[in-house]
């Protein structure tokens, strides 16, 4: 049960910190165990051969996973480097910390969901071979570290004290961390560091940031869509414009969605007062994203239920039923939040 005690910090000895430094370990050894996992059984061509999750929609779901995870780990990591033991700890960054290896464990649970899918599904069973009861058994540990981390966060969560009333709009978000984590990084004796730091606190770049964290992610979105492309059009060879335009679509498409999911859930950057319609324009917009990389897990499915046949024949068909089914998901959203917020 929470502390009927409302704070706004954990001094040292609070019971919430054991139980929150637990959770965090976890889901850090389970994401980097997943990342592992997920590189070898998807890029080492003699282990994916006999992979019960090697195909769609199954290979769809670790694909962005496998990204995704490191990546919010590596930043919440970051993060935690300001939490020292002897020293208060503010209670919105040990639940943002908590929040993000949350997602972290949910994210790897998702994946392994799938997989366990995949496998009683019997998924492209005319592939396996001797190495896939191995892989199979390799999900059961990677199982057990999930469930484990689920659970500490549980209790985690419950040790943390109320927030103070009205601290969950000024308890600051993960933009307020950069300048003293610059200045950890570089040490405090570093000019390099403490100009970074200033430079930083001066409030512009990060007001800048949050003003724009929608354009920013936008932007990041793409330009992380193109380096994939990039990289299968290395490794497997030029597909052409079109299929080259759709992979950076579908995977832009996933991470701006869920840059923008994570920041609602986290708080990367609170973001300024904004009218109801453009926050419906957001959510619509982050929801048609969604809807490219689902298309493309499901897209066999989806043709046959278009009567198109028993898989996809036609890129330029599927573009376009793709982005059609996009735009549509965007305008239904838009329509039902702003109807719901009765602007």
């Amino acid at each position: 049960m929470r502390h009927d005690v409302t704070i706004d910090q954990l001094e040292v000895g609070h019971p919430a910190r054991p139980a929150a430094a637990a959770a965090l370990s976890t889901s850090a050894a389970g994401a980097a165990a997943f990342t592992l996992f997920a590189y070898l059984t998807t890029q080492v061509c003699s282990v994916r051969a006999g992979s019960p999750w090697q195909g769609d929609p199954y290979d769809a779901v670790v694909t962005f996973t496998m990204f995704f995870v490191p990546l919010l780990g590596a930043l919440g990591g970051a993060r935690v480097l300001l939490c020292r033991r002897d020293r208060p700890l503010p209670r919105h960054r040990v639940e943002q910390a908590l929040r993000a290896a949350l997602v972290c464990t949910l994210l790897v649970a998702a994946t392994l969901a799938t997989d366990w899918a995949a496998v009683a599904a019997r998924a492209d069973h005319a592939s396996w071979d001797g190495g896939t009861p191995w892989l199979i058994a390799s999900l059961l540990p990677l199982t057990g570290v999930t469930a484990g981390g689920l659970l500490l966060h549980r209790r985690a969560i419950r040790r943390l004290p109320k927030p103070v009333r009205g601290a969950e709009d000024t308890g600051g978000d993960w933009l307020d961390d950069l300048a003293p984590l610059a200045t950890l990084l570089a040490g405090p004796r570093s000019r390099t560091g403490r100009a970074l730091a200033a430079l930083i606190g001066r409030g512009k770049v990060l007001d800048f940031v949050r003003l724009r964290f929608t354009l920013l992610a936008a932007a990041a979105a793409v330009a992380a869509g193109l380096l994939v492309a990039t990289g299968l059009a290395s490794g497997e060879g030029w597909p052409g414009v079109l299929l080259f335009t759709m992979e950076t679509a579908v995977f832009a498409g996933g991470t701006f969605a869920f840059v923008m999911t994570c920041n609602s859930v986290l708080r990367f950057a609170a973001p300024p007062p904004a009218s109801k319609t453009r926050r419906a324009a957001r959510i619509a917009t982050t929801a048609g994203a969604l809807t490219l990389p689902v298309s493309l897990a499901l897209r066999d499915t989806a043709w046959q239920l278009l009567g198109l046949g028993d898989q996809v024949d036609s890129i330029g068909q599927w573009a376009a039923v793709t982005l059609a089914f996009a735009l549509l998901t965007g305008a239904l959203t838009f329509g039902v939040t702003v109807t719901a917020t009765g602007e």
